[in-house]
């Protein structure tokens, strides 16, 4: 059995991984994951992993630079 460490060594790896992927290969590992998953399984975390991911690029594509404005002083 692994330890705490070396599994969550592993979540950062498959984050990492993930976010190098596509948005094809993410819609397409999200299609193949199972519709409901016991909780705390695996595939209930890579299924959570690759919606924190897609949300993650939603959001960059819909913020638009604004340029830092100087603040006053009273």
């Amino acid at each position: 059995m692994q330890t705490a460490a070396g599994l969550l060594a592993d979540l950062d790896d498959l984050k990492a991984h993930l976010a190098t992927v596509d948005d094809h290969t993410l819609r397409t590992l999200l299609q193949r994951m199972p519709g409901k998953s016991v909780a705390g399984s695996a595939e209930m975390t890579m299924t959570i992993l690759i919606y924190r991911e897609m949300e993650i690029r939603k959001r960059d594509r819909n913020v638009v630079p604004c340029p830092p404005t100087a603040r006053q002083g009273n």
